[in-house]
């Protein structure tokens, strides 16, 4: 090793600390006040869509319920239903840790680059060890999963859902996906007592959640009537073009065949849909066989 090579070793060690340290040592962006709610948001509104392609009957129940384990997934893995007490303390230790890091790495990459040529030696052999030219490293083959591994899926949902809620009781989306995702398992009166608890943080105020608590109440009573009609009612007058709601109120209203009241229900529902949608479609249907009767 000559003069020349050690100068030019030494600038190539200080530019890749640089691009090591820098980042490190930057100052954590703060995360916008209304990440959270943006996120949920956008996870409702793409529950929706699955909802109204699943009562349109333009969505099986088997692809339903694998792509909404895939965006309770997600949700989940997007960090969004952590709770949010500690934040400070764990920002101040990654904070440290990153200045650790840094340390470390201002210490230690000069003498792991020395250490690299002198093991590995000429650029040759370095480029030697890649794989051929041409060589493509094909993803393994997509396969759909079976009911038995779906039903794992959501039960491992669940399982990482109570733990989050037992860490925070209040978290009103850990509740609302609890009792989706039970609800999906057929365990309606656990998915019940889940919606019932959203219900205790704030849910009351929230359509979305009425309409499925009381979707849930008429799975364990029969029907619509009573308590789940109340609830539609409460979801409607918070949203009155609330297309579940609507949906809802219509059937609970043909099942007691008060069928003027069917119809104006599923008239305000179809003028909210899109014009073209496959939803419009079955609600047009639905009121010319009433017109029928």
């Amino acid at each position: 090793m000559n003069g020349v090579f050690l100068l030019l070793a030494l600038g190539l060690c200080l530019l890749a600390l640089a691009f090591v340290l820098i980042p490190l040592l930057r100052e954590p962006r703060a995360a916008g006040p209304d990440r959270r709610e943006v996120l949920l948001a956008v996870h409702r509104d793409r529950v929706a869509e699955l909802d109204q392609d699943l009562a349109a009957g333009t969505l099986t129940a088997e692809r339903h319920a694998r792509a909404l384990a895939d965006l309770e997934r997600e949700l989940l893995d997007s960090g969004v239903l952590e709770a949010d007490a500690g934040a400070g303390s764990e920002g101040r230790g990654q904070r440290r840790l990153a200045q650790v890091a840094a340390v470390a790495s201002m210490a230690l990459l000069p003498f792991l680059a020395i250490g690299t040529y002198l093991s590995v030696g000429y650029s040759e052999e370095v480029f030697a060890a890649r794989a051929p030219a041409g060589q493509v490293t094909m993803p393994p083959e997509q396969v759909e999963p079976s009911d038995e591994e779906m039903t794992r899926e959501f039960t491992r949902l669940v399982e990482g859902l109570q733990v989050r809620l037992a860490q925070d009781p209040a978290d009103l989306q850990g509740w609302v996906l609890l009792g989706r995702t039970l609800t999906f398992l057929d365990e309606f009166e656990a998915a019940g007592r889940a919606f019932g608890e959203a219900l205790r943080h704030g849910g009351d105020r929230d359509p979305e959640v009425l309409v499925r608590y009381a979707d849930v109440l008429a799975e364990l009573e029969g029907g619509l009537a009573g308590e789940p009609a109340a609830l539609i009612e409460q979801a409607l007058a918070i949203d009155p073009e609330h297309a579940q709601g609507l949906w809802l109120a219509g059937t609970r209203a043909y099942q007691d065949e008060a069928f003027d009241e069917a119809r104006a229900y599923w008239e305000r529902l179809l003028a909210v849909l899109p014009a073209e949608s496959a939803e419009a479609e079955v609600i047009r249907g639905n009121l010319a066989e009433m017109t029928l009767r």
